[in-house]
């Protein structure tokens, strides 16, 4: 995502800064070399755990919410993002492309140069942007947990009912 942010900036796509929301992970110390390498200290925002609030307000402000994930549980950020109304750019492995549907645009996490292009598209494409939003907030949509608590009871009581 830091190559990706560096090639953005430097090719004069995006003015703004990068915030990095969420707790240090067991590559950080790498993560603050690549930053210091290139010369983005001041333009990364590593903001580490924030609240709830805090959250929202973030994806709220966002232009683009990128989510380079290379192992991911269920990928909740993604569908938050969505119901915020982000345009979103994940990745293309793990359960990444499941949650997010036709409603992101997804990458191979390790390419800083398809991150980069994913995000200049939606910087630039405000129909593809406005496209994504409506998909996105459809797709969050799909994911109702009191749903999927019944669905899950409904599972439960069949199998035990076999027994």
């Amino acid at each position: 995502m830091i190559r990706a942010f560096h090639r953005l900036k430097t090719s004069g796509q995006f003015k703004g800064k990068l915030a990095v929301v969420g707790m240090r992970g067991w590559l950080h110390s790498d993560v603050g070399k690549i930053t210091e390498q290139l010369a983005l200290a001041k333009e990364i925002i590593f903001l580490g755990y924030v609240t709830d609030r805090a959250l929202r307000y973030f994806y709220n402000r966002a232009e683009v919410f990128v989510f380079p994930s290379f192992y991911e549980g269920f990928g909740f950020p993604i569908l938050e993002a969505f119901s915020c109304g982000v345009p979103v750019v994940t990745s293309n492995v793990s359960s990444c492309p499941e949650i997010a549907g036709d409603a992101a645009l997804t990458v191979d996490p390790n390419s800083a140069e398809q991150i980069a292009a994913a995000i200049g598209r939606l910087l630039c494409d405000t129909a593809l942007r406005d496209d994504l939003v409506r998909r996105g907030k459809r797709r969050a949509g799909d994911f109702d947990f009191r749903k999927t608590a019944e669905e899950t009871l409904k599972i439960y009581k069949e199998v035990y009912g076999k027994r």
